[in-house]
């Protein structure tokens, strides 16, 4: 499978190249274009050389070390131009054409080439700085040097071609993968935003509940202790919605989330959510020794200074002859989420009902 694949990438190498180029260009994935471009050379170059190929590999190696710059600029500029310079470089500097062959063909360090082991190391940083910021694009570029790293191997199995032709397809998923992130992924908790929401329940068709989970007074903690200890909040909360059974967790904007349960009632849906509920009222979130002026306001029984607890209040609903579209159910959910806050808050109440625990 994976030779037809490759097979099938290597005649149409050109097509994927330029797709993967424009893809980047048109995304603002500037790192992504000027990789692509440093490793064109080897596949473009009339008189392509090892010693081209290693210069190549050092390129992308540059690139993906140096801070992104912008597209429209010097440093931009000159990178590109140094890939298009390493194309002539047997006619323009023949000996510096040399001595970069004699230097690709030192092999007692680097078995695999010079240039193999240079694209290896730009795998190698690009997927640390992905553990150490969170990026995703980062992780995508490290995995996507691996065919390339295969390509510029000494003997590398299929040809140099149809493994560079990869590369390009990788780029493309990569830039594909992270817009998809974009439109439909909450950047800050990582649950799927309200756009995602909306395609989901267009889609729902028969039994279905909603829940509209909204933070308790988080304005009045994003005020005292900063919107960093905010963002902790948030992604606390959400890391246990998401285990919530049965359920698929949204985040509807702000501190409000929603999640949907298709094909469940409200009653085991209920219970799923007053586990979720206990589980985020037992969070504790630790705050910077700077984030409050009087942090003791802040600690309440059974906390340490230094930590605050979370609670949330919960509106569901299920949809039923009298609300058969989806609106109507999240209209409910709501309504029902704002009368779990005027009983005092970190409670379930089900539409329609007069009280839920």
């Amino acid at each position: 499978m994976l030779v037809n694949l490759l097979s099938m990438l290597e005649k149409n190498a050109d097509a994927v190249w330029l797709c993967g180029f424009l893809l980047a260009l048109g995304f603002g994935r500037n790192r992504y274009a000027l990789v692509l471009a440093a490793l064109s050379v080897p596949m473009y170059a009339p008189l392509s050389s090892a010693g081209i190929t290693l210069a190549s590999a050092g390129l992308a190696l540059l690139i993906v070390v140096m801070p992104e710059p912008p597209l429209r600029s010097l440093r931009s500029l000159g990178l590109v131009l140094a890939a298009a310079g390493l194309s002539t470089l047997p006619t323009s500097m023949p000996r510096l054409s040399q001595l970069l062959d004699a230097w690709s063909a030192w092999a007692p360090a680097a078995p695999l080439g010079l240039a193999a082991w240079a694209l290896g190391a730009a795998a190698a940083w690009a997927l640390l700085r992905w553990l150490r910021r969170g990026w995703p694009l980062d992780l995508h570029l490290s995995l996507a040097l691996l065919p390339a790293m295969v390509a510029l191997s000494w003997s590398p199995p299929l040809s140099t071609r149809a493994w560079l032709a990869a590369f390009a397809g990788a780029i493309v998923i990569a830039v594909l993968y992270g817009a998809y992130r974009m439109a439909f992924i909450d950047a800050l908790t990582g649950l799927p935003n309200r756009r995602a929401l909306d395609e989901r329940l267009a889609r729902s068709a028969g039994r279905m509940a909603v829940a509209m989970v909204d933070i308790d007074f988080f304005k009045r903690f994003n005020d005292r202790y900063g919107h960093e200890a905010g963002d902790r909040v948030l992604k606390s909360v959400a890391r246990q919605l998401r285990r919530c059974a049965g359920g698929a967790a949204y985040r509807y904007g702000g501190e409000e989330f929603a999640i949907v349960f298709d094909g469940r009632r409200v009653e085991h849906a209920s219970e799923a959510l007053e586990d979720v509920r206990s589980a985020v009222e037992g969070l504790r979130v630790r705050l910077r020794k700077d984030a409050s002026r009087n942090r003791a306001q802040a600690v309440r029984r059974g906390q340490s200074a230094g930590e605050v607890g979370v609670t949330i209040s919960i509106g569901l609903a299920e949809r039923d002859p009298e609300r058969r579209t989806c609106s109507a159910v999240i209209d409910a959910a709501d309504k029902a989420l704002y009368r779990s806050k005027q009983r005092g808050r970190n409670r379930l109440t089900l539409a329609g009902a007069a009280r839920m625990n």
